[in-house]
């Protein structure tokens, strides 16, 4: 049997648009927590394409869909650790199927349009197409209220720091576009669509965008800070339900106790960091530290990044701000990007009517302004928990001169789950799109750091109470995404925009 006719056989097949979909959404999940096989997402999403390349529209939803079926499951349900404590199980199947579907629909319409792109002898037309449909796919789930990063592609190579150069140059976005345009170059070879010319045109067009992504890096500017940062960061490892409660004086005095323990053990540390929400603020009268914090700060000459949820007349803000001796005004950063549904929601008070929970769910403010923190003139930032998703938001504060970036969090919602580690990865590539070294801080799950090319520095354990004191490098680099941002999807947004209606024109002439 000839390879035409075994392809003919396969497409016939009764596997052919639900197995093979199917099959890569398995394969996919390899890439990500506890396997870490991120060179399975070069090749995992062959079969995908294969049949989205190979079927009308329609189909090509299906198989989009159904691939993400498994592969969304796994990513998300670390969620399960949140919502079944807290709602009834019902309710928590529901929130977690229909999060599902909304994501999958995504894919769904990703497989869709990739079916559109089979034009008659413009295969380098589809070789393009297809990884800007996923770029631009993922980038419209990174928008609006309602986004959620969670389970990206290209986060699977959060552990090549080598490759982590193209984010640097292109922004993650370039790395979920070479990945997917590595593999159609291969699906369409095999299915004779790309042969002589244009094969080689395509096969140049993927190496030189590799080469400006990995090669480009090492001509951006790098500042070296001759002395390092030294640095507590405290991870107390309360239970969540404490962090909740409305009088938050058990948890301070926890985390003052091992900051104090930090201090007398490494007396050249000059900054203590705490994660998300360790303080309750109250700024209705007049902007002020909990006393015993300022006590201990005066006592050790240390200054306090920490993380507070603080009330203002008529708002609530999940929020950072620093206590350093002599400072005029408390500066402060209130969260921007809120998790739907947990800190914002348009209806909240219908919401939280109908799970009747005391967690002030949707009841967050969202803030305006960037902070860039001064520790006696060395600029650092920090960002909240699910902030660290969002490319964009981080890289504002590198461009306003931070040398270095700390996202406080409090992960024990997720028990032992793999959501620890997605999370912590995100930071691997926050650090090589912005040129800045990322250090995450958990009350309980992963505290690590990356340095400015997204190696990794050290971690913690899950479930642990740790203490690091570190000298932190404030070593920065100038990369292109920090100054220009969120220009390669746009680009590849815009190629289509240009070209499609350029196909449809030179189509209505040819029919005449």
């Amino acid at each position: 049997m000839s390879r035409t006719q075994q392809l003919k056989k396969l497409e016939t097949g009764p596997y052919f648009h639900l197995l093979l979909p199917l099959l890569s959404g398995l394969m996919i999940i390899l890439a990500f927590p506890p396997f870490e096989q991120g060179y399975a997402a070069w090749f995992a999403l062959l079969p995908l394409l294969w049949v989205c390349l190979k079927s009308p529209p329609w189909k090509g939803f299906k198989a989009g869909f159904i691939f993400s079926l498994p592969f969304t499951l796994y990513v998300n349900f670390y969620l399960a650790h949140v919502l079944y404590p807290y709602l009834s199980d019902f309710l928590a199947t529901v929130a977690m199927i229909g999060l599902v579907l909304f994501i999958s629909l995504f894919y769904g319409a990703f497989g869709l349009a990739a079916s559109l792109t089979t034009l008659p002898g413009r295969a380098w037309f589809t070789a393009l197409a297809v990884p800007s449909l996923w770029l631009i796919m993922e980038y419209l789930r990174s928008v609006t209220f309602l986004a959620y990063n969670v389970g990206y592609l290209g986060y699977t190579q959060w552990s090549y720091p080598a490759l982590l150069n193209i984010a640097s140059v292109y922004g993650y976005w370039g790395l979920p576009f070479l990945i997917v345009f590595f593999q159609v170059i291969i699906v369409l070879f095999w299915l004779n669509e790309l042969r002589g010319r244009a094969l080689g045109g395509i096969v140049f067009a993927f190496v030189i965008a590799l080469a400006l992504g990995l090669g480009g890096a090492e001509f951006q500017k790098v500042e070296k800070e001759a002395r390092p940062l030294w640095t507590a960061l405290i991870q107390g490892n309360v239970q969540p339900d404490l962090v909740v409660e409305r009088d938050r004086q058990e948890v301070l005095e926890h985390y003052l106790k091992l900051t104090r323990l930090a201090l007398e053990e490494e007396p050249a540390v000059e900054l203590a960091v705490w994660p998300e929400t360790v303080a309750k603020l109250d700024f209705g009268t007049e902007k002020i530290h909990p006393e015993a914090l300022v006590q201990m700060g005066r006592e050790y000459g240390v200054d306090l990044l920490y993380g507070a949820r603080v009330r203002k007349p008529g708002h609530l803000y999940n929020s950072i701000t620093l206590f350093s001796e002599g400072q005029e005004e408390i500066p402060i950063y209130h969260k921007h990007r809120l998790v739907p549904f947990v800190e914002f929601f348009p209806a909240e008070q219908v919401l939280n009517r109908i799970l009747q929970l005391d967690l002030l769910l949707g009841s967050y403010t969202p803030g305006e302004d960037i902070t860039v923190f001064d520790l006696n003139g060395r600029p650092v930032a920090g960002v909240v928990c699910f902030e660290s998703y969002f490319g964009d938001h981080m890289r504002r504060f590198a461009a306003a001169g931070s040398v270095h970036q700390f996202v406080v969090t409090n992960d024990a919602w997720f028990g032992e789950s793999i959501g620890l580690e997605q999370h912590a990865q995100a930071a691997a590539i926050r650090a090589a799109e912005t040129g800045t070294g990322v250090t995450q801080v958990a009350n309980s799950g992963i505290t690590i750091s990356f340095d400015y090319r997204g190696r990794e520095l050290f971690r913690s354990g899950k479930s642990e109470t740790a203490i690091i004191t570190v000298p932190l490098e404030m070593t920065r680099r100038e990369t292109f995404y920090t100054r220009f941002g969120n220009y390669f999807p746009a680009m590849w947004a815009a190629f289509l925009v240009i070209t499609i209606p350029c196909f449809i024109l030179k189509a209505r002439r040819e029919s005449f």
